[in-house]
């Protein structure tokens, strides 16, 4: 008898929807797995040209041309900034790293409205900005571009609402695995950066996406550079080691400080600047042409430069003090501009340049031999990227996972711990949450009163099984409509199942709050 009530209870509609709802999930999946080829293969092209455009232009200033040569060069990389700034001011949202963006589409703050134009402008924009020879990374637009590859994947596959912030999760974090060939990172960024939270599928879809893209990456790029650099561990007594890692935590903390504050004040300045566009462009491209003619690898972001101190560097503590604040303050005047690039690895090449230093200063005193610099070079870019970024998995996993070094992963847990202490009482916020909030409170998001946040129900959640006349909600959240079966139902006479998408309108400037509590309530943790 028990048995035929358990095929009773699966004809109820509930028990439908449940079944119905895991076969949803692996379709999720599957999708989740197109987005990350897909962005993948685009990532991936764009790492190439850059990586082939970079070494055109390496081989050009290497070849000392004629002065008339040079001439022709600067006014092509005046005009490829002018276009871009062309682009960036007829989309506004290609501008910059794009964590934010990407952030802001899956709150609910911005709508791709046309996200195949966007991912081509930012994909060109992108490349020529840093062919141009600004200090800018690959990781910020390959982030976005996969973002704009799960937006464009779910209206193609008609992916239900509430499922949509997932392939855009997805696309977001494949785009960092095929950046770096990471992954593991990848997952760990949508949640530390963007997501912001640890939902199940989220997880699942970014991972199932960044392992994609990371293979596509692996076949094209077999050998990670990074892989190139030795590592050798210092012979130090625990006490020893311990004062160093606190000492090196300490400077990481201070210079990541000066690092963050000079970043945002800069480019909160810039933006007010009244000059036209035609001449910030023209003293950009002046100042990275001027380094170009000193140490060409110091451009283009400066990972090619820090891959050959890191394998071969100078000795010399005061130069390698003048090329880190040569790197920074040109760093700082291009994440700037709002030029389509990302600042993941400016911040990588300023924290390994810094561990350089310290490593040099401590061979001077004798604290380790000069084989160990290296070792503090990686400890140094996972800590300084903790504080810039406040994301410590990710910069911990993510050193570990493109260098191969497990050496250096526990090292880089202490490190990494105390940076995020000490910045903590430094009060310093994450750069891209800093870069977020600016966004949001600028005039054109402060038009619209009201915004809708899409939620799937999840079996076993706080949603589940209740009539959303019951649910008891935060101050002047509404649920306008339940979606179900094809079918947009009345709130008022509906009891919520599992895979129904509910839009929850809210207060525009509660969204962020809100977020997070209101996504809890309609899935399981």
């Amino acid at each position: 008898m028990r048995f035929f009530q358990k095929i009773k209870n699966w004809k109820t509609v509930r028990g439908w929807h449940i079944w119905k709802l895991k076969l949803v999930d692996a379709r999720l999946y599957f999708v989740s797995m197109i987005v990350g080829l897909l962005t993948g293969l685009i990532a991936v092209c764009y790492h190439y040209l850059l990586y082939f455009l970079l070494h055109i232009r390496s081989d050009f200033f290497a070849s000392r041309p004629a002065w008339y040569w040079h001439i022709l060069l600067f006014l092509l990389f005046w005009g490829i900034l002018m276009f871009v700034s062309f682009l960036v001011g007829r989309m506004p949202l290609i501008s910059g790293g794009g964590i934010p963006q990407t952030r802001g589409v899956i709150n609910g703050r911005i709508t791709y409205k046309h996200p195949f134009v966007e991912l081509v402008s930012k994909f060109a924009g992108g490349i020529l900005s840093v062919a141009a020879g600004l200090s800018l990374g690959r990781e910020g637009p390959s982030v976005q571009i996969g973002s704009y590859i799960g937006s464009l994947v779910s209206r193609w596959t008609h992916i239900l609402q509430g499922e949509r912030k997932q392939l855009l999760a997805a696309g977001a974090g494949a785009g960092l695995a095929a950046a770096f060939a990471a992954p593991l990172a990848s997952s760990l960024i949508v949640i530390e950066s963007i997501e912001r939270f640890d939902a199940p599928k989220t997880a699942i879809t970014t991972l199932l996406a960044g392992v994609v893209a990371g293979a596509v990456a692996g076949l094209v790029f077999p050998v990670n550079p990074y892989h190139l650099i030795e590592v050798s561990e210092p012979v130090l007594t625990f006490l020893v080691r311990m004062k160093y890692f606190l000492l090196l935590a300490v400077i990481i903390s201070i210079a990541g400080k000066i690092y963050s504050v000079l970043m945002i004040s800069f480019k909160r300045v810039y933006s007010k600047v009244k000059s036209p566009v035609y001449i910030k462009m023209f003293y950009l491209v002046l100042v990275a042409y001027i380094i170009s003619l000193m140490q060409v690898n110091l451009t283009g972001g400066g990972e090619q430069f820090l891959l050959q101190q890191a394998q071969n560097g100078s000795t010399e503590i005061m130069w390698v003090l003048a090329v880190m604040l040569l790197h920074f303050g040109f760093s700082v005047c291009s994440v700037s501009s709002g030029l389509p690039g990302g600042n993941f690895i400016p911040t990588l090449v300023t924290g390994g340049l810094l561990g350089q230093l310290v490593g040099l200063v401590a061979v001077k005193y004798g604290i380790i031999e000069p084989p160990n610099i290296t070792y503090v070079m990686l400890i140094s870019m996972s800590a300084f990227l903790v504080a810039i970024e406040r994301t410590p998995l990710t910069a911990i996993v993510l050193i570990t996972e493109i260098t191969g070094h497990f050496e250096v992963f526990y090292p880089s847990v202490v490190v990494g711990g105390l940076t995020y202490y000490f910045t903590e009482l430094l009060q310093m916020k994450s750069f891209n949450v800093i870069l977020y909030e600016d966004m949001i409170n600028s005039p054109d998001f402060r038009e619209e009163n009201r915004y809708t946040l899409s939620v799937e129900v999840m079996t076993g959640s706080y949603f589940d099984g209740k009539a959303v006349s019951e649910l008891s909600l935060p101050e002047r959240c509404v649920i306008i409509n339940v979606h179900r079966d094809g079918k947009n139902l009345v709130p008022a006479e509906t009891s919520l199942i599992p895979g129904d998408q509910v839009q929850i309108e809210m207060d525009s400037q509660d969204i962020e709050k809100l977020y997070e509590p209101l996504v809890s309530m309609a899935n399981i943790y």
